[in-house]
């Protein structure tokens, strides 16, 4: 309804749709027709404020079924099917349910001309619903891709599961490859994923591993770097991944990050940048490096 329709006017259009709803009842035996009747009159004859007025009260509804037939009427097919997936989603439905009622919205979405994407992020959906209940069955764990609104939490909580599994990591983690090659999960986003989840879980084996097993990371090693560094990883673990950066700017900044003063001075030495070493000074607060760094501007000068 326009925001300028004053209340009053709000409830007299409210009121003419419903006096004409037992109208069409009454005139008619048939409940069917009689709703049908009353549909096809809204969406053709009605304004724009009284279809939206009684699409909003039939949202309301228990049965989500009204709403979506009275935009079918109107050919909203794109309103149709996302109402109806909406109501899918709400948490308070069961897995059954949640199926059917999004089984229902690939249906209307595929009824619509433009509604092809719909149709396909809800078919998608639909099939990482049921890997999600055939990986619980066959880890025997609720933990193991509990039902989720993405790809990626999937992923992770497989990933994660890893660490508690150590007999079935092999095969879960190979099932978490299995789900980003089906569901065409972006290198990158994997890589990231993984990273996280194994830095999350201390599964520091596996990210030594992963990153080892290409020559060159799609998303370069700081992740990897700023993973040993956040989980507070020997200083030994921290340069494995550090000295694999090729940007020497990031590679200062990770040493700092790392409070591997030392390493930063000699870094920003190479680079020739007075500044960083100065910075450097400012941040370690160590006679021995703070000497370090004055010899080293003595060298620049």
């Amino acid at each position: 309804m326009s925001q300028n329709t004053p209340t009053s006017d709000a409830d007299l259009i409210f009121h003419t749709i419903m006096e004409y709803q037992k109208y069409c009842y009454t005139v008619t035996q048939d409940p069917g027709k009689a709703n049908q009747t009353f549909l096809a009159t809204v969406t053709t004859k009605f304004t724009k404020e009284a279809f939206h007025t009684l699409r909003r009260y039939m949202g309301t509804m228990p049965d989500v079924k009204n709403a979506v037939n009275l935009l079918l009427r109107g050919q909203k097919f794109t309103d149709a099917g996302v109402t109806m997936a909406r109501r899918a989603l709400d948490k308070k439905k069961d897995s059954r349910e949640r199926h059917g009622l999004l089984a229902e919205a690939s249906r209307v979405f595929g009824m619509g001309k433009e509604t092809a994407f719909h149709k396909a992020c809800t078919d998608d959906y639909l099939e990482l619903l049921k890997d999600q209940e055939v990986l619980r069955t066959k880890y025997s764990a609720v933990e193991v891709a509990p039902e989720s609104s993405s790809v990626v939490a999937t992923i992770a909580s497989v990933l994660h599961y890893a660490a508690v599994n150590e007999r079935e990591r092999h095969r879960l983690l190979t099932d978490a490859d299995k789900i980003a090659k089906k569901f065409r999960v972006p290198d990158k986003l994997l890589w990231h994923t993984k990273v996280r989840a194994f830095a999350e879980t201390k599964q520091w084996g596996q990210l030594r591993a992963l990153a080892d097993s290409r020559a060159k990371p799609p998303i370069g090693f700081k992740p990897f770097a700023r993973a040993a560094i956040k989980g507070k990883q020997s200083s030994s673990e921290k340069m494995r991944y550090i000295e694999r950066v090729s940007d020497p700017e990031e590679r200062f900044s990770l040493f700092c990050e790392a409070t591997m003063w030392k390493r930063a001075l000699e870094e920003a030495f190479k680079m020739k940048d007075e500044h960083r070493i100065i910075s450097v000074k400012a941040s370690c607060n160590t006679p021995e490096y703070q000497l370090m760094a004055d010899q080293l501007l003595a060298r620049l000068a």
